[in-house]
C-alpha cells in the first residue's frame, strides 16, 4: 500500500518532502508552475496540520501502520481538492471577471448591459470579483442599479492569498483577467490555478513581457487542455484578419500564405488615454536589460524563419569567442522596416508606424506557430507579416516630404495622428485620465478604428479583407468578452483542445462569427471604402 501510494503524483514522500514543500509539479525542463510553487510551499502545508502529522505517522512506521494510511488518505483527498481550506460554495458561473473595480472594469460592465446581454444567443451566469470587495460593488451598483443584474454576485480574490485564487477559479468556466498592468503583478499564479482546476483564461494584455512569462505554461496548459489567451484586446483584429486571409489562399487556390500586411487607421474624436495605458506605458518603459532584450527579437513569442536555401541557413550571427552559430531574422521580418514612412507601391498607399505594431506583428507569429505545432499546417512555411499605420491622402503629401527629407518617422495612433499630436491632444482638453479612470462611452460614438488586411501567395494570388470597429477601448472589451463566450459555449467547434494561445487560434471562425453578430463591420475580397468608415453603433 505505501508504494501504490508513493506512485501517485504529485504526493509527499516524506515528512521532510512536506516541510520542504516538495510536492508540486516540476516539468521536464526544471519549470515549477507557480500556483503549484505556492500552493505545495512549506508554509502551505504546515498550515495543514493533520496532514504533515499523518505523514510524519506513517514515515515513523515505515509504512506497518494502517491507521496512519487510512489518516493520511483522508487528509491528502482533502489537501488536492482544497476542501480542507476552501469557502468555495458551489456555485460555478460561465464568466468570472477579475479585477474590475476600475476603469477596465467599468468598459466590461458597459459592453455587457450595451451589447452582450441584450443579444440572446445563448443566457449565460456571470460574477465579478477583485481585491476589494467594496470597490467591486462600487462599480457595479453604479453600472447595474436598476437592472435585472443589480445584484450580480461578487467573490473576493488576491494573488497574495492562494486560497483565494482557488475559491474564484473553482467559481468560474472562463476568468476574463482584468487586473493590469499585468507584468507588474502575479498574475501567472492565476492562470496556473486555471490550469490545475480545468478553468480557461483570458486576458486583455498588450505586453511582451507579461506574454513571455507566461507562454512558459504553454505545454501544460496544453496537456490539461485548458484554453490561455491572452492579448484579446481591440488590435486582435490583425491576427483574426491574417487567418481568414490565409484560409481564403488555402480554400481558393490551394497554396500557403507568403506575406501578409495589415494597415491599421482611425479617426473621429480622440476620446482621451486612460490611467491604465499611461502606467503600462510606464511599466513598458522601465522594463531591465533582458525583458527588453527579449522583446526587441521580432520572434520572442515563437515562430522564427530563418532564410536558408539548399546549403543551410543563409544569414547567422556567431558568438566571439565561443563560435556558436545562429541563425539571424530574415531582414524582411525585422521590425525596422516598420519604423518608417514608405509607400506600399503593390496597393497603391503610403505607411507609416503604428504604436502596436510590434506587439501585434508577434502575435501573428505565434499563431504561425501555433497552427504548425498543433495542427500541422501553418499559414506558410515562409510567412512574413508586417503591421503599419495606413495613412490617408491628405497626409500621404506630407509623409513623402517627411520621407525624402530623412526625418524620423513617428508613430501613428488610432485615431488618424501620430501619438505626439494625440498626446498633446489629449493634455490641452484635459482628456488625460488618471489611474482607475478613462474616457467615458459617451465620448466614444464618432470613434472608429479600421484594419485593412493583404495576403498573396507564393505564385501570386492575393486576397483582401477589412475590419470597422469602435473606439479601441470599447473595441478591447467586445473582443475579450466574445472570446470568453466563444470558449465557454463553442467549444466543441474550436480547432485545439488547449494551451497559450492567441485570439485567432483560440476562437478561430466562431469568434469572428460573434465578433461580427455584435455589430463589428467585416468584409472578405475588397477593403472598406473611405465612406463604409462610420463606426458600429454603440447602444
Amino acid at each position: 500500500r505505501a508504494a501504490r501510494w508513493r506512485k501517485r503524483r504529485p504526493f509527499p514522500r516524506s515528512a521532510a518532502a512536506v516541510k520542504e514543500g516538495a510536492m508540486a509539479t516540476v516539468l521536464d525542463d526544471g519549470y515549477v508552475p507557480p500556483f503549484q510553487s505556492k500552493y505545495f510551499s512549506a508554509d502551505m502545508m504546515s498550515k495543514y496540520e493533520p496532514l504533515a502529522e499523518a505523514v510524519a505517522r506513517v514515515e515513523k512506521s515505515d509504512g506497518a501502520d494502517e491507521g496512519a494510511f487510512a489518516e493520511l488518505e483522508a487528509h491528502w483527498g482533502k489537501f488536492m481538492d482544497f476542501s480542507w481550506c476552501s469557502q468555495w460554495d458551489g456555485k460555478k458561473y460561465d464568466i468570472v471577471f477579475y479585477g474590475v473595480s476600475g476603469y477596465t472594469g467599468y468598459l466590461m460592465m458597459e459592453y455587457l448591459k450595451r451589447s452582450a446581454l441584450q443579444r440572446r444567443r445563448e443566457d449565460f451566469t456571470f460574477a465579478f470579483a477583485g481585491r476589494s470587495a467594496a470597490k467591486v460593488a462600487e462599480m457595479r451598483d453604479r453600472e447595474f442599479a436598476g437592472t435585472q443584474w443589480a445584484d450580480t454576485p461578487i467573490l473576493t480574490a488576491s494573488f497574495d492569498d492562494v486560497v483565494s485564487i482557488i475559491d474564484m477559479v473553482k467559481s468560474a468556466h472562463v476568468i476574463v483577467n482584468c487586473a493590469g498592468p499585468y507584468m507588474l503583478t502575479e498574475g501567472e499564479v492565476l492562470i496556473d490555478a486555471c490550469i490545475w482546476c480545468k478553468t480557461d483564461y483570458v486576458d486583455i494584455s498588450m505586453e511582451i513581457p507579461w506574454t513571455l512569462r507566461i507562454k512558459e505554461l504553454h505545454r501544460y496548459a496544453l496537456e490539461a487542455g485548458v484554453m490561455v489567451v491572452p492579448s484579446c484586446a481591440g488590435t486582435a483584429y490583425s491576427d483574426l484578419g491574417v487567418m481568414m486571409l490565409a484560409k481564403k489562399l488555402r480554400d481558393d487556390y490551394g497554396e500557403e500564405t507568403r506575406s501578409a500586411a495589415c494597415y491599421c487607421s482611425g479617426g473621429g474624436s480622440a476620446a482621451g488615454t486612460s490611467g491604465g495605458v499611461l502606467r503600462t506605458r510606464a511599466a513598458l518603459a522601465q522594463a531591465d536589460r533582458s525583458a527588453e532584450q527579449a522583446r526587441a527579437d521580432p520572434f520572442s513569442l515563437g515562430g522564427f524563419i530563418p532564410e536558408f536555401d539548399r546549403n543551410g541557413f543563409k544569414v547567422v550571427d556567431v558568438q566571439a569567442g565561443t563560435g556558436i552559430v545562429t541563425a539571424r531574422p530574415r531582414e524582411e521580418d525585422r521590425d525596422a522596416t516598420m519604423t518608417k514612412v514608405t509607400e506600399d507601391r503593390k496597393l497603391g498607399v503610403w505607411r507609416a508606424p503604428y504604436v502596436h505594431s510590434f506587439f501585434d506583428t508577434r502575435v501573428v507569429r505565434r499563431s504561425n506557430m501555433l497552427h504548425a505545432d498543433l495542427g500541422g499546417r501553418p499559414y506558410g512555411a515562409a510567412l512574413n507579416f508586417t503591421e503599419h499605420a495606413l495613412l490617408p491622402p491628405e497626409q500621404a503629401a506630407i509623409a513623402r516630404r517627411e520621407a525624402a527629407s530623412g526625418e524620423p518617422a513617428r508613430p501613428m495612433g488610432q485615431y488618424g495622428m501620430t501619438l505626439d499630436e494625440e498626446e498633446a491632444l489629449v493634455k490641452n482638453t484635459g482628456r488625460e485620465f488618471k489611474e482607475g479612470q478613462g474616457p467615458p462611452i459617451a465620448d466614444m460614438s464618432s470613434t472608429w478604428s479600421a484594419f485593412y488586411l493583404y495576403a498573396e501567395s507564393p505564385s501570386g494570388n492575393q486576397v483582401r479583407c477589412s475590419f470597422v470597429g469602435s473606439d479601441g477601448y470599447f473595441e478591447t472589451a467586445r473582443v475579450a468578452i466574445e472570446t470568453a463566450r466563444t470558449l465557454r459555449f463553442d467549444r466543441q467547434q474550436l480547432p485545439y483542445p488547449g494551451g497559450v494561445l492567441t485570439p485567432s487560434t483560440a476562437g478561430s471562425t466562431c469568434l469572428l462569427e460573434r465578433l461580427v453578430e455584435s455589430g463589428v463591420k467585416f468584409k472578405m475580397g475588397s477593403w472598406h471604402e473611405r465612406g463604409e468608415t462610420a463606426p458600429p453603433s454603440i447602444p
